[in-house]
Formats: structure tokens, C-alpha cells, sequence
């Protein structure tokens, strides 16, 4: 039984070695996809983050108590993008 073992075993450490090896692939392929799309996502993010006009606006402050005299509650968020009370300095 032992021996039956031995050489089952040895039969198959060729594909064992393969299986590691694909397997090891597989995972750091996962991990460079997951990367690659959380940059794409910051990025994306950034360039709708970019959008919002309001510290280029007549309106905003800069103070963190009130940051825009108009609309306080919309002010640097993604609903002042298209801000119709927008005037620029």
C-alpha cells in the first residue's frame, strides 16, 4: 500500500508542479486586474471630482462653516457640476 502510494505520487508531481504554477498565475492575475481597476476608478473619480465649479464661483466662500452663500447645502458636492446659480469670477 505504501509503495502504491509512493509511486501514485511521484506519478504526479509533474502535474502538481504545473497546477502550482498556474494557480500562482492565476492569483497575482487577479491581484494586477484588481489594481488595475481601482486606478481606473480613482481616475474616474478624480475627473468628476474635477468637474465641480464651485471654488472658481462668485458665490463660494471658502469658509468651512458656509461654504457658498446660495446654495450651502449643494456647495462641493457632485450636484453643484451643473449649478445654475454658477457665476464666475
Amino acid at each position: 500500500m505504501f509503495q502504491f502510494a509512493v509511486h501514485f505520487a511521484s506519478l504526479f508531481k509533474p502535474v502538481m508542479l504545473q497546477l502550482r504554477f498556474i494557480g500562482a498565475c492565476s492569483i497575482l492575475g487577479l491581484v494586477a486586474w484588481s489594481l488595475l481597476s481601482f486606478v481606473m476608478d480613482t481616475v474616474a473619480r478624480a475627473k468628476e471630482m474635477h468637474q465641480i465649479p464651485c471654488t472658481k464661483c462668485r458665490f463660494f466662500t471658502g469658509d468651512y462653516r458656509l461654504k457658498c452663500t446660495v446654495n450651502p447645502h449643494v456647495a462641493n458636492t457632485e450636484q453643484a457640476i451643473d449649478c445654475p446659480d454658477y457665476r464666475n469670477n
